[in-house]
């Protein structure tokens, strides 16, 4: 029997036994090492997954050529089954790394220019401002640059080529929330275009082309495009809170998000090694392990540039698919990924020939999954350091600045002045994104936030499944108030007081 990439499963697996075969175990740091620790990576991640109240987590660590993994819980509550390193999981939106990736195959071939407007090579494409219909790239999707209002934008129209089609029309429907390029702002709806661009341009499902150019040449012999493949090998189950247990999980009631959404994050299961090994071919500038080149050196170095600075600062931006970050003056490249009741995290750092890949049952982890990672680059990260606390605020912030409401596809935030506090209230807005009621179970959608800088607020709490990290303000009115608030990686526009 042999699956879609033309491989037996015997050959694929013993593939992918070679493409391990020269990774060596990985021993922590002396500072992170447990005395008389049978296997310090298991006995952290169990005590972590324990002390959080996780179902279950995934973690591999590469460092200069060797390679560890452990596997910690339950991977599945309908069914008890243990977490193990093998099981594939959804790796969620890291899939766009994948894209880009696939991308710059095309880049390299002369087949595709970053910088040529889509619309030679996509005629039939009509967004809704004439003047980006003209202008957008390739690039501006691979950045997140192109203003689209469509960072969650999901629908649900099927799977496939097709499929994507349809959806590319239905971003004739959306507007600009910035002008083309003036700010990034994550926009989950430009990487399907980008799939359709793909297959447009070549006569092929996206499956395929990440099949075939991705996938198989990187020896990644237990990474799937698709449910159907995966489960031949097991997965792990996603887990959502549990309304009738507090502080209890229970496994999600439905496993994927709509398969329309693919490019951009839906549909691939790898294994924690095959993450990676797609870590490691960027590590090698697209050298795989098995010595299979993926990219050129030039496209797997665009692709690790910085191309613009987050709206919230030159701490962080993106180059093409990966986020950008210079922490203890590394660069850092990475990528998060949600599914429903899942979430993954992949870290590359090019000097340091370092990566780490983890996963989570859950989609109320946050607090886990920062203690995780300050966990792994403390004990494995060479070189890495704690960075110091942001400073308090000097002196009295005026909180009406940033009181409104503040809207985008899918989502509206009302920020008002309650009791001498600010107060969030952040509502999904579901008829905007059929098919997503499973991954925003649990989501706290009321929670007070406090001001840190004159343009920025963070939590003053700690929200459980709510993205908790500092949100910046930008462009203020006539009156002080803000125009535009950039959270969780996308911007919103103030739409009233």
């Amino acid at each position: 029997m042999t699956d879609r990439t033309g491989l037996s499963r015997r050959d694929a697996l013993r593939a992918g036994a070679v493409a391990l075969s020269g990774a060596a175990v990985l021993q922590p740091r002396a500072s992170a090492a447990r005395s008389g620790s049978r296997d310090d990576l298991t006995d952290g991640l169990t005590a972590l997954v324990k002390k959080h109240r996780m179902p279950g987590a995934l973690v591999g660590v590469y460092r200069a050529g060797q390679v560890r993994t452990a596997a910690a819980g339950i991977a599945n509550l309908n069914t008890g089954a243990p977490m193990t390193s093998e099981l594939g999981y959804l790796t969620g939106s890291i899939t766009k790394v994948w894209s880009a990736t696939l991308v710059m195959t095309f880049v390299d071939e002369g087949k595709l220019d970053l910088d040529a407007p889509l619309i030679a090579y996509l005629p039939h494409l009509r967004l809704a401002d004439p003047e980006v219909t003209r202008q957008i790239t390739t690039r501006h999707l691979l950045n997140h640059t192109s203003g689209l209002d469509a960072g969650d934008y999901i629908l649900d129209l099927g799977e496939g080529p097709a499929a994507n089609r349809l959806f590319v029309g239905a971003l004739g429907k959306v507007g600009q929330l910035h002008p083309l390029g003036a700010y990034s702002s994550y926009c989950n709806g430009g990487w399907v275009l980008a799939g359709h661009l793909l297959e447009h341009l070549s006569g092929k499902s996206w499956h395929r082309l990440l099949e075939e150019r991705v996938i198989r040449p990187l020896g990644a012999t237990r990474t799937f495009t698709d449910a159907e493949d995966a489960v031949l090998f097991g997965a792990v189950v996603g887990s959502v809170p549990d309304p009738k247990r507090p502080g209890e999980h229970m496994a999600t009631p439905k496993f994927l998000l709509p398969k329309t959404f693919a490019p951009a994050g839906a549909t691939l299961l790898p294994t924690i090694h095959d993450n990676l090994l797609f870590a490691r071919m960027h590590l090698g500038r697209g050298v795989a392990p098995n010595g299979t080149r993926i990219i050129s050196e030039r496209s797997a170095v665009a692709m690790a540039t910085r191309t613009i600075d987050h709206p919230s600062g030159p701490a962080s931006g993106y180059g093409l698919g990966w986020f950008h970050a210079t922490p203890n003056g590394q660069v850092t490249l990475s990528h998060g990924g949600g599914s429903n009741g899942g979430r993954a995290m992949l870290v590359v750092v090019p000097e340091a020939d370092f990566a780490y890949a983890t996963f989570v049952n859950s989609n109320a982890s946050d607090g886990f999954q920062a203690e995780l990672d300050r966990w792994i680059r403390t004990g494995y990260q060479p070189g890495w350091t704690e960075p110091p606390p942001p400073p308090a605020p000097e002196g009295p912030i005026d909180p009406a600045r940033f009181v409104g409401v503040y809207r985008r596809m899918t989502s509206k935030v009302t920020i008002r002045q309650q009791g001498g506090q600010l107060m969030v209230e952040s509502a999904w807005v579901p008829e905007e994104a059929p098919g997503t009621e499973a991954y925003v179970i649990g989501r706290q959608v009321e929670f007070p936030m406090r001001p840190a800088t004159p343009n920025a607020l963070v939590s003053a709490a700690a929200p459980a499944g709510s993205r908790a990290g500092a949100w910046t303000f930008l462009e203020p009115d006539e009156r002080g108030r803000y125009r535009l608030v950039y959270a969780g990686g996308r911007l919103a526009r103030r739409i009233a007081d």
